[in-house]
């Protein structure tokens, strides 16, 4: 963007074009110097790293007071030096003049003019008609944090960071100034080598005005070749200050292929993307619920762990709302708060609000404490006012503190949850509080292990009536794992207590309890073998597992259902003891797992190119304990499941899940994605999601899904991106995207539209449109979050390396 991108590369430039140097020592008179004559040293007799040296094909000096060297002239100082068709150096007076062809060299940056004058020592003087130029080599993209920088303090508040909750114009720290600093910023996971960067400017005339002081007349900047002036960032003044490693620019705008877009009076910013305060460019975009949306966002640096980001969102179909974001980050404690405001809502009259609190403290010698609070003024406010599904479809927002202690042996967690529920149906219970206590140790070769828990769960006010109560979970365990570099074997025997304080309960019952035994046995073998084909060498492993669990049948339906549900079949839950989540059943089990992996790993590189599992579980007694209303196993053998992952030399990546019941022979649960990623900006993804519902009956309950999305180049530098998400259970489509990329080289532009299906309303369209110049300004609303969400495997056009980046139009 304007603020954050144009000037600090601009500044880069010329510090590192900045020749502040001296002369030292005495000159020793030598009269005119014949023309064999090609350098003069102005330091001790053997030439050091700082010292100055003079060349040409012809060099002169008068008496001890001047130097010319004429022709191929040049004057430099370790890596940093001047050349011109002539320079004149005037000892006495420090004054240096260059005359025609006047070039500052340092590294790959380049300055130059037809005259340059300057005072060394002082370093004041100036160069007219100044042409900028910088050329970075191109390398393997390892971005290093920079010090200071919103995104490395972004990342120090690590998991605490909120997600962007209103629309594509709603700002979160975490996501939007770091996009702000450009998207060439972004960390890329491409191994590959990224595109050359080169860019260039010019100005009336550079004056030096000082050792850290420069001052640059009618300057602008472009990321564009030489003969391509498809954009420039312009300012009519240009103070920087090495020493503050601020600027101040005047009088600023974006010009595209003549236009002026964006334009600023004044505006002061840092050097380096250290985060400054100031205004960040404003972004746009279009919803079908809120229509045309612009947002005008202000960052404040407050201290170096201290930030905050104020925004005022215009919505034309509801008015104006005020969004913020307050960030903080100290030794022992971090936090976020998110809030947004629209006040008098022109739909409604409803003054609408969301908040968002998240705080986290270490208390010291292992306890931290934190909140996480979120609530909104009303059902529809995610309908209304975002474009992401992920939001859109929430209907329980938490509200909870917690308290935690953790060591090598024990682990404490208090918790205190209750939820806002915006769909009027789905109350979950809260709880008023849970505490949960953990401990492992080994005696020897024998580890201990023990679980307690204490949960009080309630209702919310505005939910039915219902039974409510306090239950009590204590197990203790003992296991002894025997690990060979061949297999495994691991016994295990523990007790499982619980007890309940019920109220409401429609038995009538105010107390119920349960105590089971639970033993199992985990064992495990490993064989490999190393076999060639095609000439690579491969290693194959075959990697049985036996899995058995006994737990004795304990009467369960007088025990009421608070936070227990019925684990999906896989391959965790297929080598667990209760099939059920939370405590409130356990089932009663005399059954066998047995599981079969093979993989196949590339000798030389270590990399897995297949892994295919297969299982099933054996029971040896019919089940007795469910949940209320479910139909109990009677078969004997659960269903088959297996699963299939690859990672294809063809750049073909593909991986499944299959869940088969051999009683009716039916799918249960069928899930197959597929990558094709041939290079960087070719994606195609496939994948297909069944799942019937409990009773083995198709419902709506059950799942039948089709998704396609791809980034896939059409040619001339034009991209197409796409994503289709169809339910053909309920024939309708979930949602969708569509938008074309085209990439000019040093300009990108990219067009989204996007569909989204909501929880509480109607479907919400967005429009997005995003111009990004050469990474260091972008303008409109940046879709890049809502495309990499939707299409995985994308890259930002801009990112592609020049292997594979298509011709454009010139």
């Amino acid at each position: 963007m304007l603020k954050s991108r144009f000037f600090s590369v601009i500044t880069m430039v010329l510090l590192l074009c900045s020749l502040r140097t001296q002369a030292e020592g005495e000159i020793t008179p030598l009269g005119t110097a014949s023309p064999e004559t090609q350098s003069i040293s102005l330091s001790t007799a053997e030439v050091a790293d700082d010292a100055l040296v003079i060349d040409g094909d012809k060099l002169e000096l008068q008496l001890d007071r001047k130097m010319r060297a004429t022709g191929n002239a040049s004057i430099s100082r370790g890596k940093q030096s001047i050349t011109g068709d002539v320079i004149d150096y005037d000892v006495q007076n420090d004054e240096l003049n260059v005359k025609g062809n006047a070039t500052i060299n340092m590294g790959n940056a380049k300055l130059t003019g037809p005259e340059l004058h300057m005072r060394l020592s002082e370093n004041i003087g100036e160069i007219k008609d100044a042409s900028i130029s910088m050329v970075e080599a191109a390398e393997t993209k390892k971005n290093q944090p920079v010090t200071g920088s919103s995104e490395q303090f972004s990342k120090s508040l690590g998991n605490l960071q909120s997600p962007q909750i209103g629309g594509m114009s709603s700002y979160s720290i975490a996501s939007d100034i770091n996009q702000a600093k450009g998207s060439l910023g972004a960390e890329s996971d491409l191994k590959s080598q990224l595109p050359r960067s080169s860019s260039r400017g010019d100005a009336d005339a550079i004056i030096f005005e000082g050792q850290d002081k420069k001052r640059l007349k009618n300057a602008r900047y472009t990321t564009c070749e030489v003969g391509v002036d498809d954009w420039y960032i312009k300012a009519k003044e240009l103070e920087l200050n090495d020493y503050t490693e601020s600027g101040v620019a005047k009088n600023a705008y974006i010009e595209f292929k003549g236009v002026p877009l964006i334009y600023t009076p004044w505006i002061s910013f840092s050097f380096n993307n250290q985060r400054k305060s100031g205004l960040l460019a404003p972004t746009y975009g279009t919803t079908s619920k809120s229509g045309f949306e612009l947002s005008v966002p202000f960052y404040w640096n407050i201290s170096p762990n201290m930030d905050a980001t104020l925004a005022t969102r215009v919505l034309s179909k509801r008015g104006v709302q005020l969004q913020g974001e307050f960030r903080y980050l100290e030794d022992t404690f971090s936090g976020i708060d998110n809030l947004e405001y629209l006040p008098s809502d022109n739909q409604n009259g409803l003054n609408r609000y969301y908040a968002n609190l998240k705080h986290q403290h270490n208390l010291g010698n292992g306890w931290s404490a934190g909140y996480s609070l979120e609530k909104v003024s009303d059902d529809q406010y995610f309908s209304d006012l975002s474009t992401r599904i992920v939001t859109t479809s929430r209907v329980n927002l938490p509200q909870q503190f917690n308290l935690n202690y953790g060591d090598d042996t024990w682990s404490f967690n208090a918790l205190a949850q209750k939820f806002q529920t915006l769909d009027n149906v789905s109350y979950p219970y809260e709880r008023l509080p849970q505490m949960t206590l953990n401990g492992n140790k080994y005696f020897g070769d024998v580890n201990a292990n023990l679980y307690t828990q204490l949960v009080a769960f309630d209702t919310n006010k505005n939910a039915p009536t219902t039974v409510t109560g306090t239950r009590f979970s204590f197990y203790p365990s003992i296991s002894l794992p025997m690990n060979k570099s061949y297999g495994y074997i691991t016994p295990k025997l523990g007790i499982h207590h619980t007890s309940y304080s019920l109220s409401n309960d429609p038995n009538n019952q105010s107390s119920a309890e349960r105590t089971l035994p639970i033993v199992s046995v985990d064992s495990g073998l490993f064989f490999d073998r190393d076999f060639k084909f095609n000439d690579q060498g491969y290693s194959q492993t075959i990697e049985p597992r036996m899995y058995y669990v006994y737990i004795p049948y304990s009467k369960q339906s007088n025990i009421p259902i608070f936070d227990t549900s019925e684990y999906d079949l896989n391959f965790s839950s297929l080598f667990s003891e209760n099939q059920f989540t939370g405590n409130d059943r356990i089932n009663n089990a005399n059954q066998l797992s047995l599981a079969l992996t093979t993989r196949l790993i590339e000798s030389d590189t270590g990399a897995q190119r297949l892994s295919a599992s297969i299982g099933q579980r054996y029971y040896f007694a019919d089940q007795k304990v469910g949940l209320p209303g479910a139909i109990l196993r009677k078969n004997n053998s659960s269903d088959i499941i297996a699963g299939l992952s690859t990672n294809l030399q063809n750049h073909w990546d593909i991986n499944a899940i299959w869940q088969y019941n051999t009683d009716d022979s039916r799918s249960v649960h069928t899930t197959l994605t597929s990558r094709y990623n041939p290079e960087p900006g070719k994606t195609l993804n496939l994948s297909y999601s069944y799942r019937r519902d409990g009773s083995g009956t198709a419902s709506a309950a059950g799942l039948d899904q089709f998704d396609i999305s791809a980034q896939w180049p059409l040619g001339k530098g034009w991209y197409g991106i796409g994503r289709a998400n169809y339910s053909l259970r309920e024939s309708q489509i979930i949602e969708t995207l569509a938008g074309l990329e085209y990439d000019a080289g040093c300009w990108q532009t990219r067009t989204v539209i996007q569909r989204v299906s909501t929880a509480t309303a109607n479907a919400n369209y967005a429009l997005f449109f995003q111009l990004e110049l050469g990474g260091l300004a972008s303008i409109g609303a940046n879709p890049l979050s809502t495309i990499k969400r939707n299409i995985p495997g994308y890259v930002n056009t801009g990112l592609i390396p020049d292997t594979y980046q298509q011709p454009y139009y010139e």
